[in-house]
């Protein structure tokens, strides 16, 4: 018998997360705003997967979706990578139009999805905080603002995904036929090949949170999702922050359009940074009113695509 994909995801998803053993982490912010949510997953340190930090940050996630009524379900798989086999978790959340309805079982229109893992060092402590969490943090502000219209926020699927980053100093294929990052978004689009129907867009955010905000899209993103985009940047006045990459960019993206749902990556100009991938990347450079620009531009973008 073959399944339906919502069926398949319901079988996947439900009963198989557990509650995995955390330590107290320093004292979180609660006032539920994306910097806040940041700091708070900064907070655990650094969140490479296989790591203590990563188990907590997953749990933090949770418990924060749970509290407004998502339904959360974990992704669990291994992976061989450079360094050995490993086990990653992506995290995806629904939410039910009705108290009684079953989440997975129903049809979603669009996804919204972030790299919730920092990246692997064993010489330096990297936090990752824009690298990408404040993404996340940002999606957990909206996330809340979105259960309160559950006619809306049931037609989206949350995806916070395990092992964007490369083990390696760059992602990409390797000797002996591995290919190094995103494992997690890879993962989770496997599901989708081969479904009766898919979501119809995807936004993905990473690097959304820096100071002097400055959004760089792959240039190869589909059109009408960055004709979305910069409509809602221009309505919104916007305009300095949001601009095109000169060339393609290979990010979580990349399997979610392989696999047939457009998905526009949100990025920022990370080459011209001077903070990626270096102990930099840390809630020093998180600026709230960055966080607030992208916010605004998404929620503009979704009550677009979700007409």
């Amino acid at each position: 018998m073959r399944l339906s994909l919502p069926l398949l995801l319901a079988l996947c998803l439900v009963g198989c997360k557990e509650k995995e053993t955390t330590s107290p982490p320093v004292s979180l912010d609660h006032s539920g705003t994306p910097f806040a949510h940041t700091s708070n997953i900064l907070s655990f340190g650094p969140r490479y997967p296989g790591s203590q930090g990563a188990v907590e940050v997953r749990n933090y996630v949770t418990e924060v979706l749970e509290e407004t009524g998502w339904t959360v379900g974990a992704q669990t798989f291994q992976s061989q990578t450079p360094i050995g086999p490993r086990t990653f978790t992506n995290l995806i959340a629904r939410f039910p139009a009705s108290p009684n309805e079953d989440p997975w079982k129903a049809r979603i229109d669009g996804l919204l999805c972030a790299h919730l893992d920092s990246k692997y060092y064993s010489n330096q402590r990297f936090l990752g905080a824009d690298d990408a969490g404040s993404a996340c943090g940002l999606i957990l502000t909206m996330a809340r603002e979105m259960a309160e219209t559950p006619e809306k926020a049931s037609r989206m699927e949350l995806i916070f995904f395990d092992g964007e980053e490369a083990f390696t100093e760059n992602m990409g294929p390797k000797a002996g036929g591995l290919f190094d990052g995103i494992y997690g978004s890879r993962a989770y689009a496997a599901r989708w090949n081969g479904a009766s129907y898919k979501p119809s867009f995807g936004i993905l955010l990473d690097m959304v949170g820096h100071k002097n905000l400055s959004i760089k899209v792959p240039a190869d993103s589909p059109a009408h999702l960055v004709r979305v985009m910069n409509a809602a940047v221009d309505k919104l006045g916007h305009n300095k922050h949001f601009g095109m990459a000169a060339g393609e960019i290979l990010d979580d993206h990349v399997p979610l359009n392989d696999a047939g749902i457009p998905t526009i990556d949100i990025i920022g100009d990370f080459q011209r940074s001077g903070w990626w991938h270096t102990p930099k990347d840390n809630l020093s450079i998180i600026s709230p009113e960055s966080l607030a620009i992208t916010k605004s531009v998404v929620e503009e973008m979704l009550r677009e695509l979700l007409k």
